[in-house]
């Protein structure tokens, strides 16, 4: 059965564009579309936490990618 990880970078889009180390997510998506839905999710975490002012100075955004993991 295919699952789906979620991983997520936080990236800085101030004069080009420099991310941080991928986040990978312990938990296993049954499908693309739970994965994808996580990811926004998280994304707004994220964002919450670093703050207004944060985001906005560095211009942060987040860049995910849900892959396909094989499980038994």
């Amino acid at each position: 059965m295919t699952k789906f990880v979620l991983v997520i970078w936080v990236c800085s889009f101030l004069g080009g564009q420099k991310c941080l180390a991928p986040i990978e997510s312990s938990v296993l998506y049954d499908s693309w579309y739970e994965c994808s839905r996580a990811a926004h999710q998280e994304s707004l975490k994220i964002m919450s936490k670093l703050g207004y002012t944060v985001v906005n100075k560095d211009q942060i955004a987040m860049k995910y990618r849900c892959k396909e993991s094989s499980t038994i």
